[in-house]
């Protein structure tokens, strides 16, 4: 019994014992900087809360500009589809136009190859 009672005296002297890596933590929170915040908390029921109404709007300009940004953006990419198309267009007209004048045209009956001196 007595060596329960002398373990249990020695584990709380050392456990209630002063520890020095508690007072360097202190040190190092006392060093750190203070942070500052530039807003405030703001309660849903008190002053300065925004009403339901007024975020209602407020979700009504949003979305109508979510839209607006979405059409134009879909209006962009059609005029860049359609630019694209007529370039192509354009580019294989010039190519049957190179082709069309770069080949002379002969008719199959003649052909210096075909022909032979008889």
């Amino acid at each position: 019994m007595k060596r329960i009672v002398i373990v249990a005296l020695s584990a709380m002297l050392f456990s209630c014992s002063k520890n020095e890596s508690s007072s360097a933590v202190n040190e190092n929170s006392e060093r750190a900087p203070q942070i500052t915040y530039d807003t405030t908390a703001v309660d849903s029921f008190g002053p300065g809360a925004t009403s339901e109404s007024v975020m209602a709007k407020i979700n009504a300009v949003a979305i109508k500009r979510e839209k607006d940004s979405l059409a134009a953006i879909v209006k962009a990419q059609e005029e860049k589809l359609l630019k694209e198309k007529a370039e192509k267009e354009a580019k294989e007209k010039k190519e049957q136009k190179t082709i069309g004048e770069s080949k002379p045209e002969t008719s199959p009956a003649y052909s210096p190859e075909n022909s032979s001196p008889n």
